[in-house]
């Protein structure tokens, strides 16, 4: 009797075992996508100015379509490491067939294999400065299908940081405390800010880019109105392994130069006015440079407007020492601008302006973008080209 009970209950949990793996079988065959991570993805994380991190995830999934009609990924979600700060930005972009072009509403097309491009963006420390951290997403197609895709190593793009001495982290703690018992001397706003009606045209293009971004900003990747996005680089600097990833974009396959209809407003109300008129509104809109200005948000399209206006230096000294440090990504999203200027438009740009601005970087704890890399490719091109 009991070795009849004992036979039951083995082919009872083999039945089970068996059933689950059919299950997990019939699950795998069901769905429409395979998804398979790429090498050489990363992470980052950057301080903000109140002293708080933002984690930031960037990798390339193989997506292959087993079936005849395309999908599209609509979600993405960080399941490991397990976190509670606010998700700032899970997104996934896809290319349009035959081309570069990324958008979040573009599909896998029927019986094809592309890469979607994954970036998520998380508020607190998901590792340790410097350190690869283990990851797993989950992403979900526009039948509600999930897939995850879990044990990803993610390599740092930080340095590991260096240890204080005691003297330094005495210093450290002592501006902490003073910050928040005793507060930091206020500093009166620019007085060109209350313009009387003088810049009030301007005004009114910054408050429109200002919508733009607020539906196509930094948790979409994008820069509000204008036509270029925080990854610009070819094939978004991803490549094969063992090949150099291509920073910048040859003269006969680059994009058009960086432009939007808001742009374009405000570069027409620049060229109308006098040479004094000019000089005016180019340092109106270099003083919201600045993380106190009601226009730092937008500060990419501020720069790139000083930089077509010849201030490209001023605009990024200006930012170094007024914007650095704020809270809604305006230095991070102007140095990205200035990247995807030097990527898409380097053949246009005078290579003298590359030494200054190096200079000025070369020590900045900003992530740039490999900004640093593309004007030194930029320089090197430059002195590549023929003479006369």
């Amino acid at each position: 009797m009991e070795t009849s009970i004992i036979l039951a209950v083995a082919r009872a949990i083999e039945a089970g075992i068996t059933g689950f793996y059919a299950y997990r079988r019939n699950v795998r065959t069901r769905k429409a996508l395979v998804l398979v991570p790429q090498l050489h993805p990363w992470w980052y994380l950057a301080k903000q100015q109140d002293d708080t991190y933002v984690s930031q995830i960037d990798l390339r999934i193989d997506a292959t379509n087993r079936t005849d009609r395309p999908v599209r990924i609509l979600n993405a979600k960080l399941i490991q490491p397990h976190h509670r700060g606010e998700v700032v930005n899970a997104m996934v972009m896809l290319p349009a067939q035959g081309t570069n072009l990324h958008s979040r509403m573009h599909p896998v097309p029927a019986h094809s294999t592309t890469t979607a491009s994954v970036n998520i963006m998380v508020r607190g420390k998901l590792g340790g400065e410097g350190k690869a951290i283990r990851i797993g997403v989950e992403l979900t197609d526009q039948a509600g299908e999930k897939y995850r895709v879990q044990g990803i190593w993610l390599s740092s793009r930080n340095e590991v940081p260096s240890k204080l001495r005691a003297r330094a982290r005495i210093t450290s703690a002592m501006q902490r405390i003073r910050k928040r018992f005793i507060g930091e001397k206020v500093i009166p706003a620019p007085a060109i800010w209350t313009h009387d009606g003088r810049f009030d045209d301007i005004d009114l293009v910054l408050k429109e880019e200002k919508r733009n971004y607020a539906a196509n900003g930094r948790s979409r990747g994008g820069l509000g109105s204008l036509n270029v996005t925080l990854h610009s680089e070819p094939d978004y600097g991803w490549t094969t392994q063992g090949s150099v990833p291509a920073l910048l974009w040859d003269t006969e396959h680059r994009p058009p130069v960086i432009d939007s209809l808001n742009f374009a407003r405000l570069m027409r109300l620049y060229a109308a006015r006098s040479d004094d008129g000019k000089r005016e509104l180019e340092d109106y809109i270099l003083s919201h440079l600045d993380r106190r200005s009601t226009y730092a948000a937008v500060a990419y399209f501020i720069f790139l407007g000083l930089h077509r206006m010849g201030r490209t230096v001023d605009a990024v000294t200006a930012a170094q020492a007024q914007l650095a440090g704020d809270k809604v990504f305006g230095y991070s999203n102007l140095l990205g601008t200035l990247a995807a200027v030097v990527s898409r438009e380097h053949a246009d740009i005078n290579p003298a302006l590359y030494g200054p601005l190096t200079d000025l970087l070369a020590d900045d704890p900003e992530h740039n973008f490999l900004l640093i890399e593309k004007m030194n490719l930029a320089h090197l091109q430059h002195m590549d080209a023929p003479v006369g």
